[in-house]
């Protein structure tokens, strides 16, 4: 038997555990299980890979080269844009979690990037200010669903004493129910380039379909920043507090001081009796200023406007504050007659995520006079 397949029975095994769990009311225990959850699929996708790689080459397991990358790039080309496959193409492609798989998606008639390529996609993001990767990610399979969440931070271990019974009072347990929308792009490309099969199309799309993706990210997740009550401030000092006694000591330990360029530039420019800045720098990452030891994270003032003179300034944990349910995956959809009269191919691009606001008391939202 593959091991893939004794995986994914433990995985239908565990799955069963924790729907039990849930429905005897058992949220803790659940909860605790999803862990095991994640790195068990993670463990199917290794060796679902590993077992396609033997197949492809007829037992002997060697390292996906130059070829089979363009095989992956051909056989996606191909099928996105309506075109047949040969008979060795569809092998490839039948293989059970053969890298970059092709998959439809259901509704749309579009097809999800190879994880390949996709990951290529992740890589683009690497260079953009991304406040998702500061968020809790969730990865999630449905569009929607409902996510255990503790209420209070102050709550201590229960008792479990001999024939005790648990009263309502004592689950400190909430829900939070997210529903994944779709945001996407339009983007054309040219016939000439869709003329060579072996062109990496997620490449190309990947440069502008990062930036609109960042973008669109970054303000959801500010505009969830900004339902919190904004504490007025004369100066810095402001953020010390907030760190000091306005957030919780566990929070504050892994608090990030958000701000946009005109306030950055302000406290990058101070300077005290002695000439030494206040901002300090990172050791990890000499690009990286820091505040009191808190990393800053510099937002453009076109994303993070001023009010008036007042900076806005967002300091706290962004993890605690926002969890980010991520569909992953980016959808391509093809049409040619759009574009027709520009002998080009218009691509639709798709990715699917909610945000949500899941602790309201790890954030504090400062706007500081500059006047």
């Amino acid at each position: 038997m593959k091991k893939s397949v004794e995986l994914k029975k433990e995985l239908e095994t565990l799955r069963n555990e924790i729907t039990s769990l849930k429905d005897s009311g058992k949220i803790e225990e659940a909860h605790a299980k999803l862990n095991s959850l994640k790195d068990l699929e993670n463990r199917i996708k290794e060796a679902e890979t590993e077992e396609a790689l033997t197949v492809m080459n007829k037992g002997d397991k060697v390292p996906l080269g130059t070829k089979e990358k363009m095989n992956v790039n051909r056989i996606y080309n191909r099928v996105l844009l309506g075109k047949s496959i040969t008979e060795e193409e569809k092998q490839f492609l039948n293989a059970a979690g053969t890298p970059g798989q092709v998959e439809a998606t259901d509704g749309k008639g579009g097809y999800l990037v190879p994880t390949e390529q996709f990951n290529e996609i992740k890589e683009l993001r690497r260079n953009k200010i991304a406040l998702k990767e500061y968020c809790n990610i969730l990865p999630v399979t449905s569009l929607k669903g409902t996510m255990p969440v503790e209420t209070d931070g102050t709550g201590e271990l229960i008792a479990f004493e001999e024939l005790n019974e648990i009263g309502q009072s004592d689950i400190d347990f909430g829900q939070v129910t997210y529903n994944v929308a779709d945001y996407g792009d339009i983007i054309p490309i040219s016939n000439s380039l869709l003329a060579d099969e072996n062109a990496n199309l997620t490449a190309y799309i990947g440069k502008r379909f990062v930036k609109k993706a960042v973008n669109t990210e970054n303000k959801k997740i500010l505009t969830i920043l900004k339902t919190l009550n904004p504490e007025q401030a004369t100066d810095y000092d402001a953020i010390t507090t907030a760190l000091n006694k306005g957030l919780d000591p566990a929070i504050s330990s892994n608090s990030k001081v958000f701000m946009n360029q005109t306030y950055f530039d302000i406290l990058d420019k101070v300077k005290d009796k002695q000439g030494r800045p206040l901002l300090g720098t990172s050791l990890q990452d000499e690009t990286k200023k820091l505040f009191k030891g808190r990393e800053i994270v510099m937002l453009s003032d076109a994303q993070l406007e001023m009010n008036g003179t007042k900076a806005p300034v967002f300091v706290g944990d962004l993890e605690e504050f926002i969890t980010f349910f991520d569909r992953e995956g980016l959808e391509l959809a093809v049409s040619t007659e759009a574009g027709f009269t520009k002998n080009a191919t218009y691509i639709r691009a798709i990715e699917r995520f909610d945000v949500k606001k899941v602790d309201k008391n790890a954030m504090k939202y400062l706007e500081i006079e500059t006047a």
